[in-house]
């Protein structure tokens, strides 16, 4: 059976004082009050845990050994509900993207979205299975497609198709004959998006090259690694690989762009719809694909 609590707190505080008058003080209330809840603690254990003296405090040898088992308790107590109020004020949000949307794009604007809103915190997963917002707590996720879900999904960004490749290959391997075409060129192929280069040969006009030659690597993130290395030509998302094609450290050896029916949505989940992180990062988001898409035109489209 466990004594009242206000009256334990009472005692804890009085004996780390040994005063009535400052615990009074620490928590709010009158000396009175602290001396009636120490007597309902002593009547209820049946034992003297103070010695009153005329101008001074003790405790007694059951008092001493009592407050340093509870003392431990309340600082717990104390850290939990600091740490609880903490986690309050600092809301997570889940999002669930694909790796390379996220290495590539996501996360270089994150700090941004972290300035504006420093109190909600993302946490970011990486997935290419479809997305279950029934049996999980993801708040949002970045997926490519036409947006016929049956959730609010909105349009981030078109997707255009360009080779890529390192400047040293550029000018190794486009220059003399056959420089404007793929037939003799190493190819970096990503199994996740393994329609990509026969997308752009159909659209670009290059229906004979021969696709099955090639590295092939787990995402296009990978491929596009390979690519800054000079192993081969990756087939790039334009607006994933703009900022290295911005600081030169890709290059488009064939100007060409090819529209992908593909396009980037935003899809909220409906448990959370309307939430104020939701709906925070769901705007700032848009706002950052608005900026990236006014930002680059396709200065050359493969004939329709």
């Amino acid at each position: 059976m466990l004594p009242p609590l206000s009256a334990l707190r009472t005692f804890d505080t009085a004996a780390r004082h040994l005063s009535f008058t400052k615990a009074a003080e620490e928590l709010c209330v009158t000396q009175s009050a602290v001396s009636r809840q120490i007597r309902l603690l002593e009547d209820f254990l049946e034992l003297k845990l103070f010695e009153r003296h005329h101008r001074s405090l003790t405790l007694t040898a059951e008092g001493e050994r009592y407050q340093r088992d509870i003392a431990g308790i309340f600082a717990q107590m104390d850290l939990a509900t600091r740490q609880l109020r903490r986690d309050r004020r600092r809301e997570t949000l889940k999002i669930q993207t694909y790796t390379t949307f996220t290495m590539r794009w996501l996360i270089p604007r994150l700090g941004r979205f972290h300035e504006k809103f420093p109190e909600i915190e993302v946490q970011l997963t990486a997935s290419l299975k479809p997305v279950d917002f029934t049996n999980s707590d993801i708040h949002g996720a970045v997926r490519a497609g036409r947006g016929e879900w049956p959730v609010r999904a909105d349009k981030l960004c078109d997707t255009y198709l360009v080779p890529v490749c390192s400047p040293e290959l550029a000018r190794t391997a486009f220059q003399g004959e056959g420089a404007a075409t793929l037939e003799d060129k190493p190819l970096l192929h990503s199994l996740g998006r393994p329609n990509d280069w026969q997308v752009w040969c159909k659209g670009a006009g290059m229906p004979y090259v021969d696709l099955d030659r090639g590295h092939r690597f787990e995402s296009s993130s990978m491929s596009y690694q390979a690519a800054l290395q000079g192993l081969g030509v990756a087939i790039g998302q334009r607006f994933l690989v703009e900022d290295d094609l911005r600081s030169g450290l890709l290059v488009a050896p064939l100007d060409l762009h090819v529209h992908s029916d593909e396009t980037y949505y935003f899809m909220s989940s409906p448990r959370y719809a309307g939430t104020p992180r939701l709906e925070l990062f769901r705007e700032w988001l848009m706002e950052e694909a608005r900026t990236t898409s006014h930002s680059f035109e396709p200065s050359g489209r493969a004939p329709a």
